[in-house]
């Protein structure tokens, strides 16, 4: 007789049975591969990581990155093979999450964040310019598992929202017989900057005036102000978690409190949040019914820098002084009416830039089991999204600033957003085998719908200051705007695993969805994936001593994407607009201009195929994956640009392209040493993917070629970035720097001595310009390493990005010394003019364009456990950021232009960006 059964050995016994007699043989199994019988929650249900045959990744809390941890996405950054996590260094910032890197070129290419079995929404307070990170309301320490569905296969079941992959994420809640328990955490930081732009210093920015804007000299007070210096500071913060936790036998439940306090790098930037969670779960009816609730709110108060002061500490001249006690705001600066650097000092101390974000998620659960049929349950989910954002920014009209450009601004929004969903779906997984193997079935139906608020108004021209930001002025131009939109998502969903001797695995779901977001004809979306996996290492020939797992997996699915607006398929009226106003007599008259309107839009569409090896050894002391993937998405919604005169607009919303990643990935755990003597352990983690994008097609049968993207400062309306077939998205595009023997850049009044002539003609023109490069990294390495000896434990993240280009905006921009001369007065530069020598910016050459792949230190933790009155106690200290290194010469190589305006993040656009810090944290933990 043999048994077998997946997380344990084989076991076999020969036994002897004479005819027509009965035998009862017991064989005990032993534990083995741990991970592989561990429950793994997916969509709509849960599996054995055994069972699971799409790449599937699970994070616990004892594995997620620590220190001081703002969103809750930065706990599993260089966890999860493929995820890149990109934040703009702002505390409680804007934040992205990219999984086999972008599937949509207008759309969010964000995942599906789902939490407690809630899909959240993505809008006031998600990223929108009242709110910061979609997950800001969740506290990091209320977090079990986070979970990411890497390909389609498994990430299929959620359909329309699953295109960029899903994030499953559970919360801790009371278990087992454990009885009360509380538990409090306390930790404080102090953080400070890592590196600045570098600019000249006062000496430097004399020399080069008295050189290139002589008559400006006198201009100059000769003071030595280092305007960064004033505007960054050493920040602190806390962070202080108590919990309250109780488990029976039947049920239990967890209560939880939150408070954080994190000041910014820069002066007048924070984050404040307060949360609160419970979870409750009970079975009744003799386990045929179980209940789970689980409500989540918090509070959350941003503090954010003024638009303006990065970029004027940068461009100020660092000769003038800080204060002038005869001007009106009593800080000093030019005098002029023409375009001129501003006092950031002014602007940090004046200027008023606040936001505060009200959000509850929660849910409804109930499972019944059905007495009379063993294995089939009927399950219902309510859950709902709460959110109310308000953001208010405030402008004195004696700032230098606005004195020049419109007196004065206020702007106040209070955007809101109401999500509900209701899920009732039966499961059914029989304990009896139906032919050669095991079912487990899922069908259900989902009902979404989303009402979104977003009220602002604008005010230029202030005829007072004494209200500042508390308040609504008279002022010379009011402008009031209310958008509200509806959305609905109709879903029909089913799933199907098959198991056959724990050897061979078949799973398929079908989803069937209708969105709102289309017209007629277009609204529904099929979206299928099948699954295939051979447990090699369960057959009678793979007998190997030392192998304890190795499964073959392949899939492919559809996934749809429908992450824009709403009403896109319908002709929208504009009205009161400067856009809308047209010339008649003497004067503009207003009317009323109808939007351009493509009514066909469809769904975006992904198809991915995805083949997996799973693989452990001793026991899974060692075991990894590797997975290879294509993702081809069509019909890419995108902006595209159309003739004014025939479209009534400059911008038509339609399906453009389409667009292929390709990727590899591997995933390796090892516990190096067991530490059974020496009482030493260590296990480590390493991950590695490598994803090339293309953009395959634009605008098919249609004129258009390419399309400009990427907004930079400085000049008018300049883009540098591109989206042109047989190219990834976003590359940059640019002229061919030439250089001389000297290795430095030509500069020269003649652009043919400058640049390379790409296409011969003798001059150089726009047709020059080619696509070079893009922001997205070709490799994303991560390691992780925990230890422990005795009552200590230490562990440290490293972090590397490889073929990954950002373009330096700051040194574009700043780097001319045209600067000096120009209508305004004399700004600073960026220290590269003295490499390159250039006279008139040059913001298109690919000197700016810089390799910025890096090595980083994420975090190094050390710790101590010891006990008090019988009770665990815990103290640890941990730096972030402890080390970067990398060739890039500016701010971060991480540079991201995430606009806190809600649209799309600009990746590899270092415009001013906020700076990283570097954060030291002490804290400690105890239960009783």
């Amino acid at each position: 007789m043999r048994a077998r059964l997946i997380g344990y050995a084989r076991a076999s016994q020969t036994v002897t049975v004479a005819e027509h007699d009965t035998l009862v043989a017991d064989l005990a199994l032993t534990s083995q591969a741990v991970n592989l019988s561990a429950v793994v929650v997916t969509g709509y249900g849960t599996q054995r990581a055994g069972d699971i045959t799409g790449s599937v990744t699970a994070v616990t809390d004892s594995q997620f990155n620590t220190g001081r941890i703002l969103s809750p996405q930065m706990l599993i950054q260089s966890k999860v093979p493929g995820v890149q996590v990109v934040d703009n260094n702002d505390p409680g910032g804007g934040l992205s999450l990219r999984i086999r890197g972008p599937t949509s070129v207008t759309a969010s290419s964000d995942p599906l964040y789902v939490v407690d079995g809630v899909p959240l929404g993505t809008g006031a307070g998600g990223g929108l310019s009242a709110g910061r990170d979609p997950l800001n309301f969740l506290s990091p320490g209320d977090i079990e598992t986070i979970t990411v569905l890497r390909d389609a296969s498994a990430a299929a079941i959620y359909g329309t929202n699953a295109a960029n992959g899903v994030v499953l994420i559970t919360t801790k809640s009371g278990k087992g017989s454990q009885g009360p328990r509380v538990e409090y955490s306390s930790s404080a930081t102090a953080s400070s900057v890592t590196r600045l732009p570098d600019m000249l210093n006062a000496a430097q920015f004399a020399a080069a005036v008295a050189t290139y804007a002589p008559t400006r000299v006198g201009s100059l007070l000769g003071a030595n102000t280092n305007w960064f210096n004033l505007i960054d500071r050493t920040a602190y913060g806390q962070e202080h978690n108590f919990s309250l936790t109780n488990g029976t036998a039947d049920g239990g439940y967890r209560l939880s409190l939150g408070y954080l306090k994190q000041d910014g790098v820069i002066r007048a930037s924070s984050t404040q949040r307060l949360s609160l969670g419970f979870n409750y779960h009970q079975r009744l009816l003799n386990d045929h019914l179980s209940l789970h609730t689980s409500v989540r709110g918090a509070r959350a108060v941003d503090q954010f820098t003024p638009g303006d002061v990065l970029g004027n500490a940068a461009a100020m001249a660092p000769t003038q002084p800080v204060f002038d006690p005869t001007s009106s705001t009593g800080y000093w600066d030019w005098r002029t009416t023409n375009a001129s650097a501003s006092n950031p000092v002014a602007s940090l101390n004046l200027a008023r830039d606040h936001g505060t974000t009200w959000r509850s998620v929660g849910d409804a659960q109930a499972e019944y089991r059905v007495p009379f049929l063993e294995g089939l349950s009927a399950n219902v989910n309510l859950g709902y999204d709460l959110t109310s954002a308000a953001r208010t920014t405030f402008y004195p009209s004696n700032l230098a600033a606005q004195v020049r450009q419109g007196q004065g601004s206020l702007f106040m929004s209070k955007n809101s957003q109401t999500n509900s969903v209701l899920e009732t779906y039966l499961g059914y997984r029989p304990p009896r085998t139906y032919g050669p193997g095991t079912v487990d079935l899922v069908g259900g139906y989902s009902y979404a719908q989303a009402r979104s608020e977003y009220p602002y108004l604008r005010e230029t021209g202030l005829n007072t200051n004494l209200l500042g930001d508390n308040g609504i002025g008279t002022a010379a131009n009011v402008r009031n705007v209310d958008s509200i939109a509806e959305y609905k998502l109709i879903s029909f969903f089913g799933r199907l695993n098959y198991n056959i001797s724990d050897r061979y695995l078949i799973a398929m779901s079908l989803r069937h969805d209708g969105s709102s977001r289309f017209g007629p004809g277009n609204q529904w979306g099929t979206f299928p994936s099948v699954a295939l996996a051979w447990r090699v290492s369960q057959e009678p020939f793979m007998r190997l001593g030392s192998l304890s797992d190795l499964k073959v997996r392949a899939s492919w699915a559809r996934t749809g994407n429908q992450a824009f607006g709403d009403y896109l398929q319908y002709t929208t009226y504009t009205f009161s607009d400067v856009a809308t106003q047209v010339w008649f007599g003497d004067h503009f008259v207003t009317t009323i201009r109808p939007s351009p309107v493509d009514t066909t839009i469809r769904w975006e569409r992904t198809s991915a195929y995805n083949v997996g090896l799973d693989f452990g050894f001793n026991n899974q002391r060692y075991s990894g994956s590797i997975d290879w993937y294509t993702k081809n998405t069509s019909d890419l919604i995108f902006n595209v640009p159309v003739d004014p005169a025939a479209n009534l607009g400059n911008f038509v919303t339609t399906n453009i392209g389409s667009m292929r990643n390709r990727g590899f990935e591997l995933s390796l755990n090892a516990r190096l040493w067991e530490g059974r003597a020496t009482g030493l352990s260590w296990t480590a983690s390493f991950t590695a993917s490598h994803n090339t994008n293309e953009l395959l097609s634009i605008n098919p049968n249609k004129s258009v070629t390419r399309i400009l993207i990427g907004g930079i400062s400085g000049g008018v309306g300049n883009l540098i970035q591109v989206l042109q077939p047989g190219v990834p998205v976003n590359s940059f595009y640019v002229f061919q720097q030439k250089y001389g023997p000297n290795g430095k850049p030509i500069y020269s009044d003649t652009l043919i001595n400058m640049y390379v002539d790409q296409n011969g003609d003798g001059k150089i023109t726009d047709s020059d310009r080619r696509p070079f490069h893009d922001p997205a990294p070709k490799w994303i390495l991560g390691h992780s390493s925990y230890l422990t000896y005795g009552r200590f434990d230490a562990s440290f993240t490293l972090r590397a990005y490889l073929g990954n280009w950002v373009y330096n905006n700051v040194a574009s921009a700043n780097g001319a010394y045209q600067n000096l001369t120009g209508s305004g007065m004399p700004s600073n530069l960026h220290a590269s003019v003295l490499t390159t020598g250039f006279v008139v910016p040059q913001y298109d050459s690919d000197y700016f364009v810089q390799n910025a792949s890096f090595l980083r230190m994420d975090n190094i933790t050390l710790g101590y456990s010891l006990t008090y009155r019988g009770q665990p106690l815990r103290v640890f200290a941990t730096m972030q950021n402890a080390f970067t290194i990398t060739g890039y010469s500016g701010v971060d190589p991480t540079a991201t232009a995430y606009s806190n305006t809600g649209s799309p993040p600009g990746f590899g656009i270092d415009n001013n960006i906020y700076p990283r810090a570097r954060t030291i944290t002490t804290g400690l933990s105890f239960r009783f």
